[in-house]
């Protein structure tokens, strides 16, 4: 047990003082007495001596030392202390390498995954969203904004599209990319989804990993594809790399640890249905881990039970020298 207020327990030496200044005030009353009359003649005399009151007296000093304890705030165990959540933020990254234009998903990769993509916004018109666009490299398309209309029409779905990124599928800055496009504050709650048909082409797996540990953030990813290799589609027929033609199938570990090692989890796009339900169970968990890391647990005031026990003894003794005089 702690004290939030230690110096305030001398007050608890008003209780033996209390007790004191009363058995005191009772051997003044009875030298008075005795001044006129002799003991041996009270009773005679129909002289009724001070009332003695020690029971009442011994409750009123514990009485004054428990309210002295009480005002020096007590503390033991722990209380939870929780910051109410912000908002909620997500940041979607979406693959727009080549092989994202393979037609293994209806219409193609890249189509499907925006298809998922504008489902989940629109199911979500409270949340904040932001898109992140990556291939060998990752830029922020769109800032962190509550205008589903904005992001809705930024989101490329074909490979018409101009996306003016270097060809390739790399982590390299993509997670440092995401956290950036999320709010630096503690209380809200911070998740990114990465739709992509794997295949990183670097080693950035734990750089990734860790930047995401930094920023609390956690990662759903969606891997896009089959599991039947399928031509890369070039700008005409397949693509072709040094005589032969380059196939592509999704590729799975990474994204799987990815979001294993960060608190999040990994679907395929053709099992993932409505995602916008495990999402809000994963903002509401990292919500609510924020407020942990944040506000811990602090120790629970107990001065109420101090408070409580006093007052019952300040009423027993009050009933008693009621009864007594």
């Amino acid at each position: 047990m702690e004290f939030q207020r230690p110096w305030m327990i001398i007050i608890t030496l008003a209780g033996p003082l209390y007790w004191w200044l009363r058995l005191r005030w009772l051997r003044d009353d009875e030298k008075r007495l005795r001044r006129f009359v002799r003991p041996v003649l009270w009773k005679r005399m129909g002289i009724i001596p001070p009332a003695q009151h020690k029971t009442s007296r011994l409750l009123i000093s514990v009485a004054i030392m428990l309210l002295a304890l009480s005002a020096a705030g007590p503390v033991w165990g722990t209380s939870p202390a929780f910051i109410p959540g912000g908002g909620e933020n997500v940041v979607i990254a979406l693959d727009v390498s080549r092989s994202m234009w393979s037609d293994d998903e209806a219409p193609t990769r890249l189509g499907r995954s925006a298809i998922e993509m504008k489902r989940l916004i629109r199911s979500m018109p409270e949340t904040r969203f932001s898109l992140v666009l990556f291939s060998g490299h990752a830029r922020l398309a769109v800032p962190i904004t509550l205008d589903n209309d904005f992001i809705l029409d930024r989101i490329p779905s074909n490979p018409a599209d101009n996306i003016s990124l270097p060809e390739g599928t790399a982590l390299s800055n993509l997670v440092e990319v995401m956290a950036t496009a999320l709010p630096d504050m503690d209380m809200e709650g911070q998740v990114g989804i990465i739709f992509s048909d794997g295949g990183f082409h670097d080693y950035s797996l734990n750089n990734a990993i860790n930047e995401a540990h930094d920023h609390r953030m956690a990662l759903i990813t969606v891997g896009t594809g089959g599991d039947t290799p399928i031509a890369v589609p070039g700008d005409n027929g397949p693509l072709i790399w040094q005589g032969d033609t380059v196939k592509t199938v999704l590729e799975e570990e990474l994204l799987q640890e990815l979001a294993m090692e960060t608190g999040g989890f990994y679907t395929r796009i053709s099992e993932a249905g409505d995602l916008s339900r495990p999402l809000k169970e994963l903002l509401h968990r990292s919500s609510s881990q924020a407020d942990a890391d944040i506000a811990g647990a602090t120790g629970a005031m107990r001065y109420q039970y101090f408070l409580g026990a006093a007052l019952l003894l300040i009423l027993a003794a009050a009933g008693l020298e009621r009864k007594e005089s």
